[in-house]
């Protein structure tokens, strides 16, 4: 859906739940404890569902004018600010992301995901120590949250620390789920840099295995094996 038929399609489900409100309840109805949503609660409902048809329709243009809206309306609320962020950040606008997630991810105790997501972001904006921070935070918020452990690795290795690089990535992988070649990835560059050529092969070799249409894991091993030939 592209943009300009967004708006649209908002004014006609706020409408359309307008019109609704505008009903009169018989009097014979076993409603007498009913109460009308307000007009906060009806237009955040027709939110929630313009959100979901532009999130099926896959323009992120159109979703990002959405969830702008909801968290205009809502700007109290972490859960908002969380997804409004993650969907700036995935679209490369990483300093209003940077700012829309701040207040929540400086709180000691902040929603599931908000300090990981912020650790990420300051990744991109390459604030490596917002993303050290932030991501211990995440951890121990969550010691279990392996997305945090990775992107405290990557933080750790862009600052030269690639010991410590390391721990984070292997704990990160002890706790990951899915397909794990990502972090792997990251792991086996953190031991050749560190000049572990056989363990950085090795770990690529089983990424491999298991991702073999991945071109970057790939071109990876081909790098560090040629550093290992020589």
């Amino acid at each position: 859906m592209s943009m300009n038929r967004t708006a649209p399609l908002l004014i006609m489900a706020v409408s359309a739940l307008g019109l609704g409100g505008c009903q009169t309840i018989g009097s014979n109805r076993a409603a007498d404890n009913y109460t009308s949503p307000s007009k906060e609660q009806r237009i955040d409902s027709a939110l929630e569902k313009v959100a979901l048809q532009v999130s099926k329709s896959g323009s992120s243009s159109a979703k990002l004018i959405t969830l702008e809206k909801q968290y205009k309306r809502n700007s109290d609320n972490a859960s908002y600010a969380l997804e409004f962020a993650r969907v700036l950040r995935q679209t490369g606008y990483l300093n209003r992301a940077f700012s829309v997630l701040k207040p929540f991810a400086d709180k000691e105790e902040s929603v599931a995901g908000v300090k990981t997501e912020m650790s990420m972001i300051a990744l991109g904006l390459g604030k490596y120590n917002d993303a050290e921070k932030y991501a211990q935070g995440a951890i121990i918020q969550d010691p279990s949250d392996h997305s945090a452990y990775q992107n405290l690795g990557i933080a750790l290795d862009a600052k030269e620390m690639h010991v410590e690089a390391e721990r984070a990535f292997r704990k990160g992988l002890e706790y990951w789920e899915g397909d794990p070649t990502t972090i792997m990835n990251n792991l086996a560059l953190n031991l050749a840099t560190q000049g572990y050529i056989d363990d950085a092969v090795e770990i690529l070799e089983r990424a491999k295995n298991i991702a073999p249409n991945r071109i970057e894991i790939e071109r990876n091993l081909r790098i560090i094996r040629t550093l290992n030939e020589r």
